[in-house]
């Protein structure tokens, strides 16, 4: 991704907010008029403009008016992958940003931001990344870009995937992971449950979970983009608690290991197809003996046929006793038939 050049107007004024930012206040309009060269004058307009786009608030009489960073932030960045620490990123260049926002909120904001950060230095294989991190007095949004091989792609190769759209599958029911011996796989599931909007993009493929929505989305793009592209959205006045988006995936209240996942069945729906077949049905329930309660989320799924039902419904149960399968958001035509073979076995 290509970034224009700064003109000079976004110069000085991205200086002073530095100066500001950094605790340089004092004689701030001589400093800035001495490095740029320009009059006094022209210092107290940039000023003023910055106050006006709330980038700045301003106390104080003319002469002694002191500034402080305003409710709208901004920094962007570009890092080479190799030595980068994503704690470090964070703490030292894009952790003011989020300053004096609620706890929970922040803690929200930390969790993906090292997240996906972490994610484009250990399994991208990519050179470089891109941060961009927005605030007003709505939201906080954060870009993290890679130049990596694709995590679609990436996911489909070392897994062996007949298509790249099964990565978005498998990436949306949690515990997947590319390097088992250092993670989890667990970062991009709570992420995308713990942000208002979260968005993957990469080759033609995106992976959206909306909490406007409520469900994960399968689009395409009209190009094929390199690298991994991740889009998150948090409301400022958001009353979502890390802890308990843990806690809503864990096996019980006294226990802290993702049990529960939520597996959005559309995702396995490809265009102009209906979910009829047993592979379909080995499909979505890949990996989930890894955990102990698994919801089959049928939102946007109108019917399925008797070889998926049965397949899941009866012989992955009777094989899986141990593992709790709950369909939710189901039609009259889909639980006919989940009856219908619950019955029959």
């Amino acid at each position: 991704m290509a970034r224009k050049l700064a003109s000079r107007t976004q110069l000085i004024r991205s200086y002073l907010i530095n100066c500001i930012r950094n605790g340089h206040r004092q004689d701030l309009v001589l400093v800035a008029s001495t490095a740029f060269n320009i009059s006094r004058q022209s210092i107290h307009k940039h000023l003023s403009a910055l106050v006006k786009e709330k980038r700045l608030i301003a106390t104080g009489k003319t002469r002694s008016r002191v500034y402080a960073l305003g409710p709208v932030r901004t920094h962007f960045a570009q890092y080479q992958l190799v030595g980068l620490d994503e704690h470090v990123v964070y703490r030292n260049e894009f952790s003011f940003v989020f300053e004096g926002l609620p706890e929970s909120v922040t803690e929200i904001i930390h969790y993906g931001f090292t997240e996906m950060v972490n994610n484009a230095i250990d399994h991208s294989d990519g050179e470089s990344v891109i941060i961009n991190a927005e605030r007003d007095e709505n939201k906080v949004l954060i870009q993290i870009i890679d130049d990596g091989e694709g995590i679609f792609k990436r996911i489909a190769r070392i897994f062996q995937l007949s298509d790249p759209r099964e990565s978005i599958l498998e990436l949306s029911k949690g515990k997947l992971t590319t390097d088992p011996e250092n993670h989890t796989g667990e970062g991009i599931f709570f992420s995308s449950r713990s942000f208002d909007y979260y968005h993957i993009r990469s080759g033609d493929l995106c992976f959206t979970h909306d909490i406007n929505y409520k469900h994960d989305y399968l689009l395409h793009n009209d190009e094929d983009i390199k690298g991994t592209g991740v889009l998150m959205e948090l409301a400022i006045n958001s009353k979502k608690n890390l802890g308990e988006i843990f806690d809503e995936y864990s096996g019980g209240p006294d226990e802290y290991r993702f049990e529960k996942t939520v597996v959005p069945v559309r995702l396995a729906l490809y265009e102009g197809e209906t979910l009829v077949s047993r592979s379909q049905a080995k499909r979505i329930l890949n990996r989930v003996e890894r955990f102990k309660a698994v919801i089959l989320d049928f939102k946007g799924v109108d019917k399925i046929g008797q070889g998926f039902a049965d397949e899941a419904f009866r012989v992955f149960v009777n094989e899986h006793p141990t593992i709790k399968l709950v369909p939710v958001n189901t039609t009259k035509t889909i639980d006919k038939m989940i009856s219908r073979v619950k019955d029959d076995g």
